[in-house]
């Protein structure tokens, strides 16, 4: 019975996220039963420290694949959850972004800043 509580609440909680649509507006998008109980059984996976389900997760954050939800520093921590258990994508991908964000970082310093 919890299991169908956790999955009907993450369908819902999901499906209420905003998303960014064109000219600004803000709409929602419902995920499809399928998808909110993918959601879920990887979300419950995760917490009890499965790998694949982290990464599983990460990636959806990252995409938006989640009712369009982005979220990269929730992505990052289910990265870095399935990177210590060893998932080698994972950890490729971890250390991909976290490249990215530190050269986003060095361009976006002032210019006296980035010769130090």
């Amino acid at each position: 019975m919890t299991h169908v509580r956790t999955m009907v609440f993450a369908a819902l909680s999901v499906s209420m996220l905003p998303v960014a649509a064109d000219v600004g507006a803000q709409t929602s998008r419902q995920l499809s039963p399928k998808a909110a109980e993918q959601y879920a059984s990887d979300s419950e996976k995760a917490k009890s420290g499965d790998p694949d389900a982290a990464y599983r997760l990460g990636e959806a954050l990252e995409s938006g694949r989640l009712g369009g939800l982005k979220d990269l520093n929730k992505a990052l921590l289910f990265y870095r959850q399935a990177a210590a258990k060893g998932h080698e994508p994972a950890a490729a991908r971890l250390a991909q972004i976290e490249a990215d964000l530190r050269e986003s970082d060095k361009n976006q310093a002032p210019p006296s800043a980035q010769g130090k």
